[in-house]
């Protein structure tokens, strides 16, 4: 499901909340519009699980059509559509932050324009940390000190390109009005890792990890493109992309930030990218997968403080939905014989309070097969 960068929802999930509460609050609390009634109602696991389903079905259902409802709580972004200009040739700039720390200004052609990536560098394996749906100009991982302090004892170089938003880090069929150019997945395997061999000493061993909206672009890169990476972790992220939940997340991930997936997939696409159904790509490749149930901590309770309580039964019905996409890739990869490894938390919702402690069981669990 789409993660946040900075916190923000969107604005289909307040539709549920009168479903949500019905379903899942018991009787006493069914009325009680609070966060420790929400908090006791997400305890219900099952309830979640069908609210996410209704809603994720009637967007997959509509397909394309879906815009028509998404245009009314698309976040606006005012540094989208990026210009688009002719660029000769991929190139990277480097900019000394603090210690390994730096930024990053990679000229693309096949975006037409320079991509901006935070950067920690390293002598190791390359591990690239793919965003979720936001993908501010600076990466969460970084703002919140959670990349330094997993890589902090790592010689790995660890790269985070930003500014996809709702791009599902794909190569788009064509320019979108509201976004712009996205070729994200000829940016990676084209552009930036060609540039990273070159110029960054590493022992010849690359990763992905991805967060919600990340997870899915990651794990849809790594199976499309097998042996690109040596391994690959998703957190919290949703892997169909034809199944009713699957397809209905894929709409309000690009709707989300305005844009139209009839500009990003026809329908060879849908299917190149429904990694449940086809996972053979991923064998050979260390797997790792995470999610949550939705609900609700003390931990999630103290950082939804003082913010609408959509945001938080947001939080819950997002996780929920992850947590069903991730169990079905689970499945898909056992019944392909394909190895991999699962982490479920009993608890968590789709948000910083739970996905800052899970970077770290990612990396430990790849990094094996990175050396």
């Amino acid at each position: 499901m789409p993660a946040y960068c900075k916190v923000t929802r969107m604005r289909i999930l307040p539709l549920a909340l009168a479903a949500t509460l019905t379903l899942a609050a018991p009787a006493a609390h069914a009325q009680d519009l609070s966060s420790e009634a929400h908090q006791l109602s997400s305890t219900n696991h099952g309830s979640s699980r069908v609210t996410v389903e209704a809603v994720t079905t009637l967007l997959g259902a509509l397909g394309p059509n879906a815009k028509l409802l998404t245009d009314l709580w698309a976040a606006s972004d005012a540094a989208y559509p990026h210009p688009i200009t002719s660029l000769p040739s991929a190139s990277i700039t480097r900019h000394k932050v603090d210690g390994r720390q730096e930024r990053w200004d990679i000229a693309s052609p096949a975006m037409g324009r320079v991509i901006e990536a935070d950067v920690l560098v390293g002598t190791g394996p390359v591990v690239f940390l793919f965003e979720g749906v936001d993908s501010p100009e600076t990466s969460g991982w970084i703002k919140r000190g959670i990349a330094q302090k997993v890589f902090a004892d790592s010689d790995a170089t660890v790269i985070i390109p930003n500014q996809g938003r709702s791009s599902m880090w794909q190569d788009w069929r064509r320019d979108d009005p509201k976004l712009g150019r996205m070729k994200w997945e000829t940016f990676y395997t084209k552009e930036l890792a060609p540039l990273v061999d070159r110029e960054i000493p590493n022992n010849g061993k690359r990763a992905a990890i991805g967060l919600s909206m990340g997870a899915s672009g990651a794990v849809m890169m790594a199976n499309n493109n097998p042996g690109f990476f040596d391994a690959v972790a998703g957190i919290s992220g949703c892997y169909s992309t034809l199944d009713p939940t699957g397809r209905g997340t894929v709409e309000l991930t690009v709707g989300n930030g305005g844009g139209s997936t009839a500009n990003m997939w026809d329908a060879s696409d849908w299917k190149r990218n429904d990694v449940t159904s086809h996972p053979e790509g991923l064998r050979g490749t260390r797997i790792y997968l995470s999610a949550a149930t939705g609900e609700v901590t003390e931990a999630d309770q103290r950082g939804y403080a003082g913010k609408p309580l959509t945001d938080q039964i947001g939080g819950t019905l997002l996780e929920a939905g992850s947590r069903q996409c991730t169990q079905r890739l689970d499945s898909a990869l056992t019944r392909a014989g394909i190895e991999h490894t699962t982490n479920y938390l009993d608890r968590g919702v789709h948000d910083w309070s739970m996905f800052s402690g899970q970077l770290a069981p990612a990396w430990a669990a790849i990094r094996p097969a990175l050396y």
